[in-house]
């Protein structure tokens, strides 16, 4: 049976995730502390790795008991030199700050490595997820992470943090989340099959068929979509060095490798990893590594 192997909660949006081995789920899905703090420039547009490919030079610790962070500089970024102003973190010395919203904290750290001045917002109840009508966490097996790494070879922990899912299931098939977001209709994979009467067609008239819920423990949550990907998972996490044709390749390999179980005939593109969620609770509930996923 599937079981819940690992949960990641990222708390300040592009930096560092924290492995937690408990974790709560808010009413609407979200996970305590999850993106629960981002940083925007003062024209108040989002500050992230999407935009800023030096933030994967930034390293964060977290004690979140206290609300602190410890920011430091990675070594490697700046012997790589792969990213634009990484010159500028060489004079940051690893330091810890509060995690307050406004412009104190490490507002002044992030704002001297980025060249531009920031401020820290902050959502307790929900925090700042990219997709605002699927709050839940993301969520992928470990089995898909471990495929995608091979095709780069770079090795499962670092898939990992390319890809910053929440929930990794182990137990089960790579990419076998994919049917939990968009399953094929029954009929309609039967008539994938050779069949002895050709003018039969199972599929015909049939609504699409719909996620159903899944559980995480006791937690309850429904998979919305195969969620696309961003520029971040093409870099390097501690560099931000670019991986050739890292997009092409995932795109071929997802491809030919998609499950008959799986309707991917609105995804657009194959560029697409791990599922988002929305939570099926009223009340906060209790998820933790070992759990039963059904």
């Amino acid at each position: 049976m599937p079981s819940l192997d690992r949960i990641t909660i990222y708390p300040v949006k592009s930096l560092d995730g924290v492995d937690v081995g408990t974790a709560t789920v808010l009413p609407g899905g979200a996970l305590e502390h999850d993106r629960r703090w981002r940083f925007v420039d003062m024209e108040g547009r989002i500050v992230n790795a999407k935009r800023l490919a030096i933030l994967h030079a930034v390293r964060a610790e977290f004690a979140l008991a206290e609300r602190r962070v410890t920011l430091a500089v990675d070594p490697a970024a700046v012997a790589a030199r792969a990213v634009r102003g990484v010159d500028r973190l060489a004079s940051l010395a690893a330091d810890t700050f509060p995690l307050v919203p406004g412009p104190a904290g490490p507002c002044e750290w992030v704002s001297t490595a980025l060249g531009f001045d920031v401020l820290l917002q902050e959502r307790a109840g929900g925090g700042f997820p990219d997709d605002r009508d699927a709050s839940g966490p993301t969520l992928v097996t470990a089995e898909s992470l471990r495929e995608v790494a091979g095709w780069y070879q770079i090795g499962l922990d670092e898939c990992r943090r390319r890809f910053r899912v929440n929930l990794e299931v182990g137990g089960a098939d790579a990419f076998w989340e994919d049917a939990l977001a968009c399953p094929r209709h029954p009929a309609e994979t039967s008539r994938m099959v050779p069949r002895s009467d050709a003018s039969i067609d199972p599929a015909a008239d049939l609504p699409p068929a719909e996620p159903g819920p899944v559980r995480v423990g006791t937690a309850g949550f429904r998979a919305t979509n195969v969620c696309r990907r961003c520029p971040v998972p093409s870099r390097d996490s501690r560099t931000g060095a670019a991986t050739e044709w890292f997009e092409d390749i995932f795109v071929a390999r997802r491809r030919q490798g998609l499950r008959p179980d799986v309707d991917a005939s609105h995804w657009g593109t194959f560029y697409r990893l791990a599922v988002n969620t929305v939570g099926l609770g009223d009340v906060p509930e209790g998820i933790a590594t070992g759990d039963p996923v059904t």
